[in-house]
């Protein structure tokens, strides 16, 4: 009998310690445990006797000890067993009890047998995972959207466990760069993606991910200050992870190439970025509020040499050299899909020689003219009847475009009227860009000698009398 009683101490102690080493090892606050305890103890006496009204549950911290104090109604009869407590058993408690008189007795539910302890060892585990589904949530609610640094836990299916330290997070496969190699203990960069109900009401999953494209864009965070300063903004991003990706970016100040400021030096933060997507391209695209001007800059690495749409289906055509059919639309698709989503339209892709077939006949012609409308601002339509537009210059990049008219060059007469040397003096071009310039005007431009200045050579070069 004493050997049956101190197996029943040793498994209430050990159930004890439990408690604590939980509270130790999850850092809960003694007070939410103590709660969890008491609930798992009601519990377990309500399983037995149907009634909790008259309970109290005690945790004596000095004698490492949790029980139950039951006040009962001694009587001669029991008809509420949990309520009530026979004479003859009082007086064994208490040497003097009498009928009517309340006493206090100490029960320990997990005495109660298998049943009952089952039942507080149940309540005692599901508060628990609500703490700590709550303390889940307060510690990474917020961080929803931010890069986590992390570890390889295991692998079961397609699924990825990694550490992130105070809890176990999932990558689902489509949340994984396909292709991408997951191996236990190393080292990930990942994006906290959404914290989620399990299916059932299970608990909470911390979903994490890596082709999210809001992890290109805390990449480019990282790396690019003027991102993370707002100096350059990124407008949208468009991805096909493992894939390609296009960041479209612009900036407000003059002064400041978008573009430029998240290639970086020699390419080192670009560079960064590429080595943690692994094979994924990076394309880095200029923002521009005329779409002929933004679907030029989003086929990089193409070049268009005619861009034309329709705002009102968004829908656009884009004819590039010969050479660059295969760049512009990319391996399955993906350059010119990526490019139609970043830039709201629908665009098909056509080379020279595709486009001159097509357009053979003037009825050709004139049936693609009713289909598009070339989207110009206002300022342009006023331009072109004083001068050829910068835009009809081949191989100017659009920030050149803008830089210049920023300097009120505005047309190609503008242009063809200066040196080298007057292009260097513009904020926003060296002397290699400004070689680039000359070199594109003398490949592109016809000189026409000025009539008058024609007619004083053909009287010079008469013989005088």
């Amino acid at each position: 009998m004493a050997r049956a009683k101190k197996a029943v101490v040793e498994k209430k102690r050990s159930f004890f310690e439990d408690i604590q080493q939980v509270t130790a090892d999850k850092g809960f606050d003694r007070q939410e445990i103590i709660e969890v305890v008491e609930a798992g103890l009601v519990a377990a006496y309500k399983r037995k006797y149907r009634t909790t009204d008259n309970i109290r549950v005690v945790m004596d911290k000095d004698k490492d000890d949790v029980y139950v104090v039951a006040r009962r109604v001694v009587v001669d009869n029991i008809v509420l067993p949990g309520m009530q407590i026979l004479l003859e058993d009082a007086r064994k408690l208490k040497s003097d009890a009498a009928l009517g008189e309340e006493i206090d007795i100490v029960e320990y539910p997990l005495e109660f047998g298998r049943i009952a302890a089952q039942t507080a060892m149940q309540i005692v585990a599901q508060k628990l995972r609500q703490l700590e589904q709550n303390k889940v949530r307060e510690a990474f609610e917020d961080k929803i959207g931010e890069i986590m640094n992390g570890y390889i836990l295991r692998k079961r299916g397609d699924t990825v466990y990694v550490d992130l330290g105070k809890v176990e997070a999932i990558m689902p496969v489509k949340h994984q760069i396909p292709k991408e190699r997951y191996r236990v203990e190393d080292k990930i960069k990942v994006l906290l993606h959404s914290i989620e109900q399990d299916k059932g009401g299970g608990p909470l999953r911390v979903i994490v991910s890596r082709a999210d494209r809001m992890f290109v864009q805390k990449l480019f965070e990282k790396e690019v200050p003027e991102i993370f300063e707002k100096i350059v903004v990124i407008k949208t991003i468009g991805r096909i992870a493992g894939e390609r990706s296009k960041v479209v970016v612009t900036s407000e100040r003059q002064n400041v190439d978008p573009v430029g400021a998240c290639v970086g030096v020699r390419g080192v933060r670009i560079q960064a970025i590429v080595r943690e997507l692994g094979t994924e391209r990076i394309d880095i695209v200029e923002w521009a509020n005329d779409p002929r001007e933004f679907i030029t800059n989003a086929l990089t690495p193409a070049s268009p040499s005619l861009v034309k749409v329709d705002p009102t289906s968004r829908e656009a055509l884009a004819v590039v050299p010969d050479k660059d059919l295969a760049i512009a639309i990319g391996r399955e698709g993906t350059n010119v899909k990526i490019a139609s989503y970043v830039t709201g339209y629908k665009i098909d892709v056509k080379s020279e020689t595709q486009f001159s077939t097509e357009m053979a006949s003037p009825e050709a012609r004139k049936r693609l003219d009713e289909i598009f409308e070339i989207a110009a601002p206002v300022e342009e339509t006023a331009e072109e009847e004083t001068g050829t537009p910068l835009t009809a210059l081949p191989g100017l990049a659009p920030r050149i475009i803008r830089i210049l008219k920023d300097n009120n060059i505005k047309y190609i007469e503008d242009l063809v009227s200066m040196g080298e040397e007057d292009l260097i003096h513009i904020e926003g071009i060296g002397r290699a860009t400004a070689k680039r310039i000359m070199e594109i005007i003398s490949e592109n431009v016809e000189f026409e000698e000025d009539e008058e200045e024609q007619a004083a050579q053909e009287l010079d070069a008469e013989p005088k009398a």
